[in-house]
């Protein structure tokens, strides 16, 4: 089940977000749209996934992802098909209405509910498996992306594009998923017989979570790191291809992120029994932060410039997954995962109107107030600061922790 909804996850990944950065370069060309409405439109259906974020956490944790993800199926292939038709600004974002909810049921949040049902001891190797596809996407879907428009054009390649949703989509979120492992006979972990219970932190009512210090630090910490990268992702290959860059080159260097995101989340996985996971994630943000102002040093494509496109590419690349790993892992360990549906939510409420905001302000910017460069210092920032809020949410965490053994109120 875990491989069959990694493979979903790759594909959702990779036709609803990761696409969109190279099938913008020639919508503009053809349409004449410019980038602040290409973005806009994105950004709504970012929006509209946010705000269903918190109704489809509740339905996971009453029915299970299988009817969720199946219409996020359906709705992902209809949405690929009208987009490759659009001839008007308000017709995309119409479509993109639809890719709204699209991303609401089939992205992490849904499939994060299924590792925590399916998940104990082997949960953070379990979310791993899941986020590292995800993070394949980008590697695999933005060249593809670029050889299907060079090859097709960008309406040709949007059909293809559902097609490829349709075939991976249907049979596994249709046929192959289960609410949770008592369907098969099985407990958590795939086990044949109840293993002993797995220590967890203190973990109170979901309502206490929502209030707690710890849960307000992570959250301003996953939106400005959110924010921030998808701010970058967006622009990055118009950016690259603005300085001289070709097409096929520039989507090269943003699917690359990809790859590099995967060795991210290896190198926190492989850390986190000697290390603390908020360290390793905190010095992977701030890297981050430095490798969107070394941006700001390209100009052109001088071996110069080609260096530090590529130093970018690695230092971006190994944070940007991260954001995925802490919701899939800390927040189950912080709260536990009775009530983790609902809690991660909420969170993805606020993380997916992120995810809407950095893109919608990114296109605002880059046509005007200061262009690229705006859109990089502010992320670079953002990113800086992403660091220094997880590091508070651990501490707030422990001493909440502390409170609720003690028998005493959360400070």
């Amino acid at each position: 089940m875990l491989g069959g909804l990694s493979a979903t996850e790759l594909v959702s990944w990779g036709v609803l977000i990761y696409a969109f950065s190279v099938l913008i370069v020639p919508m503009r060309a053809e349409l004449g749209w410019s980038l602040a409405e290409l973005n806009a439109a994105y950004a709504t259906g970012v929006f509209i996934s946010g705000l269903l974020a918190i109704p489809v956490g509740r339905v996971l944790q009453v029915h299970g992802a299988r009817g969720v993800m199946t219409a996020g199926t359906v709705a992902t292939v209809v949405m690929l098909l009208l987009w490759s038709a659009v001839d008007s600004v308000p017709v995309f974002y119409a479509v993109f209405l639809i890719g709204g909810f699209a991303m609401a049921t089939t992205l992490y949040e849904p499939a994060f509910a299924v590792t925590a049902a399916w998940f104990d001891r082997l949960r953070p190797r379990a979310v791993l498996i899941l986020t590292v596809f995800g993070g394949l996407a980008s590697v695999m879907f933005v060249p593809l992306t670029a050889v299907l428009v060079d090859t097709f054009g960008w309406r040709q390649s949007l059909v293809v594009l559902a097609g490829i949703a349709a075939l991976i989509g249907f049979p596994v979120h249709g046929m192959l998923l289960r609410r949770r492992p008592a369907d098969l006979g099985l407990h958590p972990d795939g086990a044949r017989v109840p293993r002993p219970p797995q220590p967890h932190h203190v973990a109170g009512s979901s309502r206490v979570a929502l209030r707690s210090k710890s849960f307000r630090w992570m959250t301003l910490c996953l939106v400005m790191s959110t924010a921030a990268k998808f701010a970058v992702s967006v622009v990055l290959v118009a950016f690259l291809t603005d300085r001289g860059y070709s097409l096929s080159t520039a989507a090269l260097a943003a699917g690359s992120v990809g790859l590099f995101q995967v060795a991210g989340r290896l190198i926190v996985i492989a850390l986190r029994g000697r290390m603390s996971q908020h360290l390793i994630t905190a010095l992977l943000f701030f890297g981050q932060g430095v490798a969107i102002a070394l941006l700001l040093f390209v100009t052109g494509t001088d071996s110069t410039a080609t260096v530090t496109v590529v130093v970018f590419v690695v230092l971006f690349g190994l944070g940007f997954g991260l954001e995925a790993l802490v919701r899939g892992t800390l927040v189950a360990e912080y709260y536990g995962p009775a009530n983790y549906p609902s809690i991660n939510g909420v969170l993805g409420a606020f993380v997916v109107a992120a995810r809407a905001a950095g893109p919608l302000l990114a296109g605002v910017a880059g046509t005007g107030f200061g262009g690229f460069q705006s859109v990089f210092v502010t992320a670079a920032a953002l990113c800086c600061l992403s660091a220094w809020t997880l590091v508070l949410a651990q501490r707030a965490r422990r001493a909440e922790v502390t409170a609720l053994a003690d028998g005493r109120p959360e400070p």
